[in-house]
């Protein structure tokens, strides 16, 4: 009784909108967790924009690992920009929910391709783990293993803590900054196909790097995953 009557207390000192359609009640309400989707963006290369497949693009393979990259929205895109912001660092986790509904919701236009995967994460720092008490990219790779019907598995450890990119100026960025961040689990057999998720990919510098260390210890294709795409 007194933890309910706790809650109602803040909410009613501190209501909550909806990060939509900015209704008041909840992180998101009803009508937008039941059918809020973005507008689809136009497939392009990751790395550099060129249009037409999701593909790396030739140009960029010379210098990348990522083979290709599935995304749910641009980053630029404020109400799911909100919600990540308000899961990852505000520590919300109803905004779980929301993400997972919405995921599965325009999952046929995020399929990878039709190779054997297995989902894996790009794993955070373990003293940034212990201070949000949550991996959001761990979580993502089981979403995904459940939508697509594939095996989840952990693959790789950050073996050095960074700054987070998203937080990072886009002339700070530069990919190939993080390589040597990652390594893969002791005894760990690589598959040939992995699905690689994170939340956001913004230069790329990141998810390149454990696309790097997979694809050194025997993956052939390593595809990306991700909620927002800078």
């Amino acid at each position: 009784m007194e933890s309910r009557l706790g809650k109602l207390a803040v909410e009613a000192l501190f209501p909550r909108f909806c990060i939509v359609c900015k209704r008041e009640g909840a992180l998101t309400c009803r009508h937008c967790f039941e059918t809020w989707t973005p507008v689809p963006q136009q497939a392009s290369c990751a790395f550099c924009g060129t249009p037409g497949s999701p593909r790396t693009c030739a140009s960029c393979r010379e210098e990348t690992y990522l083979d290709g990259l599935s995304f749910f929205a641009p980053y630029g895109n404020a109400s799911v920009r909100e919600l990540l912001g308000a899961w990852k660092y505000n520590g919300d986790r109803s905004a779980e929910a929301t993400l997972e509904t919405w995921l599965r919701r325009a999952s046929t236009r995020m399929e990878p391709p039709a190779f054997a995967f297995y989902s894996t994460s790009v794993p955070l720092h373990k003293s940034r783990r212990r201070e949000r008490g949550f991996d959001q990219a761990e979580t993502l790779s089981s979403w995904v293993g459940e939508i697509f019907g594939i095996p989840h598995e952990t693959f790789l450890i950050r073996k050095r803590k960074t700054s987070p990119q998203a937080r990072t100026s886009h002339d700070e960025r530069r990919v190939g900054e993080m390589d040597g961040a990652f390594a893969v689990l002791p005894g760990v057999d690589v598959p040939a196909y992995v699905l690689l998720c994170d939340d956001v990919f913004t230069s790329g510098a990141t998810m390149d790097a454990a696309a790097r260390a997979l694809k050194e210890a025997g993956a052939k294709t390593v595809w990306g995953f991700v909620i927002a795409r800078g």
